[in-house]
């Protein structure tokens, strides 16, 4: 059974047009933000711990999709390319995050901006780091 699945998975991987070269893993390096202390009833300014990873893929030819591979808060977001910057810088965009990266950098900003506006307690931070080739 597993002889099957491998070849069939490779099939799927090779026919998605993705290849390795334009996958990249990007981490925290880091991040800062305003977190609400339920406790004291109000918002404090802290230092979140970097280490966030998140794996930033090329979906087809320059559409990247970023995802938050971290189980605590699972996102994704589709990336395109910035009509204001060069080639290799694109923004990414959820509800919650938005994401820009430059891939002949390495380098990207993240910015968590849900919560507070609408009655929500969410932390909202600022975010860069470096992304690898994957």
């Amino acid at each position: 059974m597993t002889t099957k699945i491998i070849p069939l998975a490779t099939l799927i991987l090779l026919s998605s047009g993705a290849t390795a070269e334009n996958n990249y893993l990007c981490v925290t390096d880091q991040v800062s933000g305003f977190n609400h202390d339920f406790e004291r009833g109000g918002w404090q300014q802290v230092t979140f711990l970097p280490g966030q990873r998140i794996a930033i893929n090329e979906v087809r030819s320059n559409v990247y999709k970023a995802e938050n591979i971290d189980d605590y808060n699972p996102w994704s977001a589709f990336c395109v390319p910035r009509k204001d910057q060069t080639d290799d810088s694109f923004s990414c965009e959820n509800k919650t995050t938005e994401i820009h990266f430059n891939r002949k950098e390495l380098r990207f900003t993240a910015f968590r901006y849900f919560g507070y506006w609408n009655g929500s307690s969410d932390s909202l931070s600022i975010a860069i780091g470096t992304c690898f080739l994957n």
